[in-house]
């Protein structure tokens, strides 16, 4: 009996923990991309100055910045993945979360080889969408309705 009254708390406790760990990831993803922003205006001493960070930290962290994909035109994410993070993370609403992921661009799926592997690069594609359902981003109920709309 004690399971299902600490169930509601412990389901709680996984929403909380879930949209904590999101915020963190896209607050890192947009930090990474601001730095880069900033590079073009700013020199590394300033940033450090500003930032509280030695010179060569700001350099390695500009370093490990260009890794980080630019956002795809107005959608203020790289990718349909990245949007459903923002979502999980508290900073869009979901009727945003449902225009954003009918609206994106999506690239085709590549073929799978015979061992059904994929030798080009999944990113951009629907299955991300589907990712984000299987890692609790999103729930089946968007992803049923994003589905539906796209494939008018």
């Amino acid at each position: 009996m004690s399971q299902l009254m600490e169930r509601p708390q412990h389901d709680g406790m996984r929403a909380l923990l879930l949209r904590a760990r999101q915020r963190v990831e896209v607050d890192a993803l947009d930090y990474k991309r601001t730095l880069k922003a900033a590079a073009g205006g700013m020199t590394q001493r300033e940033m450090a100055a500003l930032l509280g960070m030695s010179q060569p930290a700001v350099a390695k962290a500009l370093q490990r910045a260009q890794a980080v994909p630019e956002v795809v035109g107005e959608f203020n994410a790289a990718s349909p993945y990245e949007v459903c993070q923002r979502y999980a993370a508290g900073f869009i609403d979901r009727e945003e979360l449902v225009r954003l992921l009918v609206e994106w661009p999506y690239k085709p799926t590549p073929w799978a080889n015979e061992y059904g592997e994929y030798e080009e690069s999944l990113d951009g594609t629907w299955g991300e969408v589907g990712d984000a359902l299987r890692h609790e981003l999103i729930d089946a109920a968007t992803y049923d309705e994003v589905l539906m709309r796209t494939a008018d």
